[in-house]
């Protein structure tokens, strides 16, 4: 492989190496999302969360749109490709048996997996997900 493919790589990497940038990214994959609903999924402040966002969208991993008042942010396919074709031969080291079920957060309705879920509780028998802090206090809120 050649070095500036590499490099270039390296740096997507490291982009994605922080652990709050990297949960936007997760939470974006099959949505599009504005700041304040990506403050109310982490539970960050939103100052941080367009931080993030304005990192992200700079090394060109998420785009935006304009909707009336509201900006939308969602990923970039193209960045990823070659980190999903990274993610796939991985994927395929794993027997598909083991594949996890889907879940779905009660609060913002994302879907997931019982191991991609942040935060888990029980409510009246039955275990809920949730895809981070804020879906999991709001959901807590309601129904303590």
């Amino acid at each position: 492989m050649k070095l500036s493919v590499l490099k270039q790589n390296a740096r997507l990497y490291k982009v994605l190496g922080h652990t709050k940038r990297l949960e936007i990214v997760c939470l974006l994959q099959g949505h599009s999302l504005t700041v304040n609903q990506i403050v109310q999924m982490t539970a960050l402040r939103q100052a941080t969360v367009s931080q993030h966002l304005m990192i992200l969208k700079a090394k060109k991993l998420v785009k935006t749109q304009r909707l009336g008042k509201e900006v939308y942010y969602s990923l970039i396919f193209e960045s990823f490709s070659q980190l999903t074709d990274f993610l796939q031969r991985l994927a395929k080291l794993r027997p598909v048996e083991n594949a996890e079920p889907t879940v779905i957060d009660p609060i913002c309705h994302m879907h997931l997996t019982p191991s991609t879920a942040a935060y888990t509780d029980e409510y009246n028998g039955v275990r809920q997900y949730f895809c981070g802090k804020g879906c999991y206090n709001k959901f807590r809120k309601t129904n303590l």
